[in-house]
């Protein structure tokens, strides 16, 4: 899981404290000890744009004097990076040990402090030593302060209680340009004093400063990892070359008379590797001066040789600016909330704007797990997400950018006017399992609507007509494959079944209510079959195929027609449930539930936000449904929204936009209660660094599995201006 992210242009940089969720899948909340850079992507927001996510980073510290008995050096570990690095780089530390006393120590690093501007994509930590050590007798600090800024993070290192040491600071990475290991370069350059890794036009580039000039070189190296040499794996060899500098000369004489040549006694084993590489570089750092690590994007290898060093403070003071103004010129929060609410909202409005890539696509979340192996990743854009943070993007001011993720939908759309499960940034359908889901092409509709009308964009509306007319055309034409009365079926929005869904018949009859406004907003004629579509789909949301009325009460249907495999209609069968069997096109047997009556969140959709459900002539039926999923799906202990009974996925923990979408339909309603313990619990399980997650660990309380997410996010700006002041104050 992420704890911090910053991105600005074509880099995208995550902060996380395990990338990889296999390792820890009970509490996957688990902070840790902190976090480091350990993620890159560029120069797009997608999955297939990984630069690398095997970061690690350390400091070898070495006394100026030194005695015989003393500890030679320390090695300050940082959290969080790669592990297998940190394990190797840990033992060779170990193994390094004299017979009697120890040559050097091993020191890991955990984060005193975590700061994520509210205001601007700043982000500024402390470090400091784990645990006490009898032979380390100083008390130490790292501050690190970083941005992004012109393809490039930019990193200012200072450190307290080491100004009796020298020091070098080692960085080493593995590239996996494109989503790939394979067809990597990795190069050495001397003269620059970096390191450097490219695939195609994607030049990944880590180089060292002091103030605004470039550090030299200590030591560099690429290792052949197809041919059994990993670069990390010469940490023993640079620990033993710090070690022993002064072994010949004299530690006392050394110490009274530096030449200030800090670069290591070893032989580089390659300056350049291809196919599978990794690269390590040392830098010496005199610690009485802050030192600078820039991460850079570029094009090429003359791009990046072209970039002249710029003063730190001058394009942190740059960023900090550009983030204020920015924020300044999109819709405040209303006065009433508290400071920390609008510190979230802050954070909120920046995390929107880092999901959106330079191209217009926005992002689920920045993707964290490429095995696929316990999700499907999220590394790419729904045009279902997307449509409720389009949504928020508009009411909460940020019209340019929803009005640029219209014109990427564009390029997503099929032949057939429907969009398809996800898509990468370039608007190439992604890696899928579940193709058609009917809901998404009415999400993207009824967005484009709220945009037009709430920035009055009547411009954008000309320019994509095609595309709205399309898609509303294919709302309307997309029958059942066996019940004409039905709209078409699909995958539900959880991605997990196939039927007729009651979230699907609210977004769909909203898309085309959204082409019919639009049309009249714009004085074009629509269609008189849009009409009559609309009309038959709202009809259906309020009929006896969904709604079972009886005793006074009313159950909504989640899914009409629901596949199920041949155990599980057996099971169904046995539970007097009714189930159908039909022959498909390919001449299987295919089983359906005629009904499926579990509780979901997603139900709500039909109200909120797509406004179907009759509430003048039905609201006590609502209202039975909005109090019947507090019920059922209000999670006790740590309490938030489920996404629907028996959620199988991370044993359906709370969900933070599940939470807030409840709070915004209760509150419609007038359950100011309900709506304000939804608010107050989101509002206590955002991150200390202001970031939403998908979900709570029900055992710790903390953010859990993604974060951030981009539509928990949209979904707290949908909430702090929809919201009724006594909910949220």
């Amino acid at each position: 899981m992420l704890q911090s992210l910053l991105a600005r242009g074509r880099l995208m940089v995550g902060f996380g404290t395990n990338l990889d969720p296999s390792e820890d899948l009970l509490h996957s909340g688990k902070r840790g000890h902190g976090c480091r850079p350990t993620i890159f992507f560029g120069p797009k927001r997608d999955a297939l744009s990984l630069i690398t996510r095997q970061v690690h980073t350390s400091i070898i510290l070495k006394p100026r004097r030194h005695k015989d008995f003393e500890t030679k050096v320390f090695v300050l570990d940082f959290p969080a990076g790669d592990p297998e690095t940190s394990k190797q780089w840990r033992e060779a530390t170990d193994d390094f040990g004299g017979q009697i006393f120890p040559k050097a120590e091993y020191l890991p690093l955990k984060e005193a402090s975590s700061q994520l501007m509210p205001d601007a994509d700043v982000y500024r930590q402390a470090f400091e030593i784990l645990d006490a050590h009898s032979s380390w007798q100083n008390k130490l600090k790292i501050h690190i302060e970083t941005f992004v800024w012109n393809d490039q993070l930019r990193e200012r290192l200072s450190i307290e209680g080491a100004q009796d040491f020298q020091a070098w600071l080692i960085h080493w990475h593995k590239p996996e340009i494109g989503a790939a290991n394979l067809l990597q370069s990795t190069h050495v350059d001397e003269d620059q004093g970096a390191l450097t890794s490219f695939r195609h036009q994607v030049f990944f580039s880590v180089k060292g400063y002091h103030g605004s000039q470039a550090a030299d070189l200590a030591f560099a190296e690429c290792g052949w990892n197809q041919q059994g040499h990993f670069a990390r794996d010469r940490f023993k060899d640079i620990l033993s070359s710090i070690s022993h500098r002064d072994d010949v000369l004299g530690y006392y004489y050394a110490s009274e008379s530096k030449t200030g040549n800090s670069k290591l006694s070893l032989e580089p084993k390659s300056l350049d590797a291809i196919g599978q590489t990794d690269g390590l570089a040392v830098w010496s750092w005199n610690t009485n001066e802050s030192f600078e690590l820039a991460y850079s994007l570029d094009n090429s290898l003359d791009s990046f040789a072209e970039r002249s060093a710029k003063p730190f403070a001058k394009d942190l003071e740059l960023a900090l600016d550009t983030d204020r103004k920015w924020l300044a010129s999109k819709t405040a929060a209303p006065e009433y909330l508290d400071s920390r609410a609008k510190e979230i909202y802050q954070r909120t409005l920046l995390t929107l704007k880092q999901m959106q890539d330079p191209e217009g696509g926005i992002i689920a979340a920045p993707e964290f797990h490429y095995p696929f192996t316990h999700c499907g990743g999220y590394g790419y854009c729904w045009g279902r997400d997307a449509g409720f943070i389009s949504y928020a993007m508009d009411v909460c001011g940020m019209h340019e950018e929803s009005a640029e993720f219209y014109r990427y939908m564009a390029k997503c759309q099929s032949a057939d006017g429907s969009f398809l499960h996800r898509h990468d940034m370039d608007g190439n359908l992604g890696a899928s399992w579940g193709h058609l889901q009917p809901d998404e092409t009415g999400s993207v509709v009824f967005g484009i609507w709220q945009h037009v009308k709430l920035a009055n964009n009547k411009d954008l509306a000309e320019e994509l007509r095609s595309m709205v007319e399309r898609a509303t055309n294919w709302l309307v034409e997309s029958k059942h494959s066996t019940d004409p009365e039905l709209p078409i079926e699909g995958h539900d929005l959880w991605e997990e079944r196939i039927g007729v869904h009651y979230y699907a018949v609210g977004a769909m009859a909203a898309g085309i209510k959204a082409g019919i406004d639009l049309y009249n907003f714009m004085s074009w004629d629509a269609p008189q079959t849009w009409q009559q579509a609309f009309d038959n789909l709202k009809a259906l949301a309020h009929s006896d195929r969904f709604i079972e009325r009886r005793d006074q009460q009313a159950f909504f249907a989640r899914t009409l027609l629901r596949k199920l495999d041949r155990a599980t209609k057996s099971n169904m069968d046995q539970v007097g449930a009714k189930t159908l069997t039909q022959t498909n096109k390919a001449g299987r047997d295919e089983y359906l539930l005629e009904r499926d009556f579990v509780t979901d969140i997603s139900q709500l959709g039909a109200g909120y936000p797509y406004g179907v459900f009759d509430y003048e002539n039905n609201g006590s039926e609502w209202d039975q449904l909005i109090d019947v999923t507090f019920e059922q799906l209000w999670r006790p202990g740590v309490g938030g929204i489920g996404r629907y009974e028996a959620d199988h996925y991370r044993d359906g923990n709370p969900w933070v936009l599940a939470t807030l979408w409840l709070a915004l339909a209760a509150d419609e309603r007038g359950k100011t209660d309900m709506a304000r313990q939804c608010w107050q619990w989101v509002y206590e399980h955002a991150s200390p660094e202001g970031l939403l997650a998908e979900q709570i660990d029900p055992k710790t309380g903390k953010p859990a599995w993604v974060m951030p997410l981009t539509w928990s996010h949209a979904m707290y700006g949908l909430a702090v201006h929809q919201l009724r002041e006594e909910v949220v104050k």
